[in-house]
């Protein structure tokens, strides 16, 4: 058994009430989240403060990212920064100008930005482009969806001193680009690449169809190493809580229930536990200069994961069994 400090969640999608956001939040050992608006827009103060007061009412350390750009224009980042917005998300295949100007505002408000590194023309697909997405018959995501914006977005980052998070890298193509990275740029992994490759969609299982997609398992293999080697700054749950699953491959909706389990499902991985704490609980809260002082325990074991008992919308989860859980 040991004692850790609560996780920092950097990644759970918008895709629910912050209530049940919170709530399995509570059971998955996190203390803190950041709320990614990537289903429902967080563009000005009345969503910002709309998310801010439930958080509130839950007694929740939620913290907000804001779009930097929502509808081909800036949004009010200076403002949305005053009324409680702790970082800024943009997605990377946006006009390059309007980019540049998110990242002039990052770094004179000192504001991280979260960039999701992925090209729309060339993500049309459902799962990873791989030999299994030909015999299943359905379109594939290539690597360099990722990679190639990954590339265009690291070499800009090093013209500004703004914080950079580089959000649910994938693939090993990513990691070697920014494997030598300044101190102001950082990458999160998202924990279902750690734990899966697109070899689980084979019999067309939807529980495993989600965004990014899961690669290869040479793909799988790189983040792993990468969490060890410090390439990687952060593991986080990239949660959504997808319920439409029981329907095709191609009409499945994207995203896996994990919140509930998340601190559970990190410390299963196959990586030494002081890495895991650096890269769930302390990195986090250094980035955005907070003290985690709650403590959980934790102990090791086999465990059965039951999706029913989840607080979140979504039961559903491919996350059949753990080694770790909280006391």
């Amino acid at each position: 058994m040991i004692e850790v400090p609560m996780s920092f969640d950097l990644n759970v999608k918008n895709s629910e009430s912050v209530a049940r956001i919170a709530a399995a939040a509570k059971n998955g050992g996190v203390g803190a989240a950041l709320m990614i608006p990537q289903h429902k827009p967080i563009f000005d103060k009345l969503h910002l403060t709309y998310n801010l007061k439930r958080a509130n009412e839950e007694n929740f350390n939620l913290l907000v990212a804001i779009e930097g750009i929502h509808d081909g224009k800036l949004s009010e980042i200076s403002i949305l920064k005053n009324k409680g917005a702790s970082a800024i998300f943009i997605n990377s295949d946006e006009d390059m100008n309007l980019i540049k100007r998110v990242f002039e505002y990052a770094e004179f408000l000192n504001i991280p930005v979260f960039v999701n590194c992925n090209n729309k023309s060339l993500s049309y697909g459902v799962m990873n482009d791989s030999d299994i997405a030909y015999s299943l018959g359905v379109s594939g995501i290539p690597n360099y969806a990722e990679s190639v914006e990954v590339a265009k977005i690291f070499e800009l980052s090093h013209h500004f001193n703004a914080k950079v998070i580089f959000q649910s890298v994938t693939t090993k193509e990513s990691i070697k680009i920014l494997k030598d990275k300044k101190e102001n740029i950082f990458v999160d992994v998202c924990i279902d690449n750690l734990y899966f490759t697109d070899e689980n969609l084979k019999n067309f299982n939807t529980l495993y169809k989600t965004f990014p997609p899961l690669r290869s398992e040479e793909d799988k293999n790189a983040l792993l190493k990468a969490c060890e080697d410090g390439t990687v700054d952060f593991i986080s749950s990239n949660h959504i809580a997808a319920t439409n699953k029981d329907v095709s491959l191609e009409e499945a909706e994207f995203g896996i229930s994990k919140l509930d389990i998340f601190t559970q499902l990190a410390y299963s991985l196959p990586l030494p536990h002081e890495t895991v704490t650096k890269l769930i609980s302390t990195n986090p809260a250094k980035l955005f200069g907070i003290e985690i002082k709650e403590k959980i325990k934790i102990e090791f074991g086999d465990y059965e994961v039951n999706g029913d008992s989840f607080s979140s919308k979504a039961k559903l989860t491919p996350y059949k069994k753990l080694k770790a859980r909280i006391v």
